[in-house]
């Protein structure tokens, strides 16, 4: 099984799969964080936006909440 690890500040997290960086989560000063894809995957278009197109990057309320997408995204 695929092993995810974190790395950094409380203003920039690297997610590490099994040792290889694949994201980045920054925070936001506005308040919030990004999580940006550091290889070639994409955020599904959100729910309310079904024709949206895939994004690299995508915004979530808290560290937290990004933490537990990116993990699942990658984890599924």
């Amino acid at each position: 099984m695929a092993n995810i690890s974190w790395n950094g500040s409380p203003a920039l997290y690297t997610a590490l799969l099994d040792g290889v960086p694949v994201c980045e989560l920054k925070a936001k000063d506005i308040g919030g964080v990004t999580a940006s894809w550091l290889n070639d995957r994409l955020w599904p278009a959100p729910s309310h936006m079904p024709k949206a197109a895939p994004q690299p990057t995508r915004f979530f309320p808290g560290i937290e909440d990004a933490k537990a997408a990116v993990e699942q995204a990658l984890l599924g």
